[in-house]
């Protein structure tokens, strides 16, 4: 990767492709690290201790979101901003990381006296000393300063790499249900050591800046606003899970053991969600990648190649989302029982219920993240994800009391449709609801008869690793015919796109070159490409 360009010199663009090829392996190493050890975990630690897991993680977030307080994605398109200058992306990323640790040091404060006070009772103190770590490890994550500059592949190789060894450490050393310690300990120093890892990096990004120079003042506004929705999505993603570890009451015999029925509930409700979440990230994981592209097509005034990035990524994400979300509600009950072994028998309603998050989320992720914050659209924003959470804790009081990890599942469905629904709404300008059907019926057409074959066949079959397998080849291969059958044109590019690259792989190897193309760069034959248009419907 080349040097960054001096002040004023136009930055060669990185391609999108192989960005969010990057960005979906750092994201789902994120996702995948605590993922890859379930089946192992989910048997020593039981639903018990994961869900003790679960409940004390979803209250270090919050401390976690203070910490932070709306740095990400600001931060992430600020620098994208400045990018070919050097000088005042240094200036920022100082800015940024002194005003962060400002906030950070105040998370900790009230985090210690929290526990010191003893509000957590013995058995959650423990873990939440340990969680301090996570809090801590806020103020070194810089991956926004390689966000901002397109260098996905830097953070991804790194993250591959140290989660890797985090998730070893976790299968050498977590043994008993007496260790959820030593779980939380692994989890934690994974993260921290990722954020210091891009250390060593940062002296080819940034120059000298005199600290007189330096405006922290100017960020702390902008960011405000973004940490009102940050903090609103933490209430539909874990404030369910201190719901349900506060709201339901009670105690259930387990092999002879007496466990609370909370603990069991946050363990069955966690587990469901971390699978979808994870299925979700491959299709968001688009989102972190175009903002910076789409943060400087606005800031170069180049509206026609935001609105082909935009209606892309909505093609895509129906393309990609459909399958997914049908596919994991139609294997759950196969893929459950021996993915988490014994205990876990309400995980595959769970999963059912909660699959539609991986189709609503990829679209929000499309009109909230790559249309409204790089035009600036904070407040309209803000504004979608604070009425969602708003509804979701409504519903989560009024549900998880009577219907406890259920009703956090609808609740959670309900308000992120919500969510999508009004950021359609705030992007109606560009992107219209009937040519958003348009280009989605095909996928979802295909995708509902995908599930009503797979989820039949699969009612056949003993719960095995290697049905599974049969079920998702069925699915993919009846979901891809279906496209053919219906000629989607997004669909028969890519496979063109697909034989054209095997053609020339073929040519080299026979030591011939490849018939040459019209020279274009990257990211416009990326732009062209984007034939079917959401905005014209075709």
């Amino acid at each position: 990767m080349s040097e960054p360009e001096a002040n004023g010199a136009a930055p060669k663009k990185k391609s999108i492709k192989k960005n969010y090829f990057y960005n979906l392996v750092y994201q789902l190493f994120a996702l995948i690290t605590p993922l890859v050890v379930t089946p192992h975990v989910s048997r020593v630690l039981g639903s018990s201790g994961m869900g003790q897991y679960s409940f004390t993680y979803s209250i270090a977030t919050y401390f976690m979101l203070f910490a932070a307080l709306g740095f990400g994605y600001y931060a992430q398109r600020e620098i994208a901003r400045a990018q070919g200058d050097k000088k005042e992306q240094s200036k920022i990323f100082f800015e940024i990381m002194i005003a962060r640790s400002l906030s950070v040091g105040a998370s900790l404060l009230i985090h210690f006296a929290l526990i010191l006070a003893g509000i957590y009772g013995p058995v959650y103190s423990v873990l939440m000393w340990i969680l301090t770590i996570n809090i801590a490890a806020t103020a070194f994550d810089v991956a926004f300063l390689f966000q901002g500059n397109e260098e996905f592949g830097m953070i991804a190789l790194r993250n591959v790499v140290i989660k890797a060894v985090g998730v070893a450490a976790i299968l050498i050393f977590v043994k008993n249900e007496d260790q959820v310690w030593l779980y939380a300990l692994c989890q934690c120093l994974i993260l921290i050591v990722s954020n210091l890892s891009l250390w060593t990096r940062l002296p080819r990004f940034l120059t000298r800046v005199n600290p007189k120079e330096l405006n922290i003042k100017r960020h702390f506004r902008p960011t405000l606003r973004l940490f009102i929705p940050t903090i609103a999505v933490s209430v539909y993603t874990m404030f369910d899970k201190t719901l349900i570890g506060i709201m339901v009451q009670g105690t259930t015999v387990v092999d002879g053991v007496e466990k609370k029925i909370a603990d069991l509930e946050n363990g069955y409700y966690d587990q469901a969600e971390k699978l979808v979440k994870m299925a979700t990230m491959v299709v968001a994981s688009l989102g972190t990648v175009m903002i910076p592209r789409n943060s400087q097509a606005i800031a170069s005034n180049n509206m026609e190649e935001f609105k082909a990035n935009i209606s892309k990524a909505l093609t895509f994400v129906f393309f990609l989302g459909t399958p997914i979300m049908f596919g994991l509600a139609a294997i759950a009950f196969n893929f459950s029982p021996w993915f988490f072994g014994p205990g876990y028998e309400k995980v595959p309603y769970l999963m059912m219920i909660l699959s539609p998050l991986v189709l609503i989320i990829g679209l929000s992720n499309v009109l909230g993240l790559q249309y409204l914050l790089p035009k600036k659209e904070d407040k309209k924003y803000t504004i979608a994800i604070t009425s969602g959470a708003g509804l979701n804790l409504a519903l989560n009081l009024a549900l998880i009391y009577f219907y406890w990890s259920y009703g956090a599942c609808i609740a959670t469905i309900v308000a992120e449709t919500l969510v999508t629904s009004l950021m359609l709404v705030f992007s109606r300008k560009d992107v219209k609801l009937r040519n958003l059907f348009i280009a989605g019926w095909r996928y979802l057409v295909a995708g509902a008869l995908m599930f009503g074959g797979v989820f039949l066949t699969q009612r056949f079959l003993q719960p095995n690793a290697l049905n599974t397998v049969l079920l998702i080849l069925e699915g993919v291969g009846i979901y891809f015919v279906l496209l053919l059958v219906f000629r989607d044109r997004f669909t028969i590019d890519r496979l063109v796109a697909i034989g054209r690259k095997i053609r020339e792989v073929t040519k080299r190897g026979k030591g011939k070159k490849p018939e040459s193309k019209a020279a274009a760069p990257n990211n416009d034959s990326e732009t062209n490409e984007a034939k079917e248009s959401v905005q014209t419907g075709e």
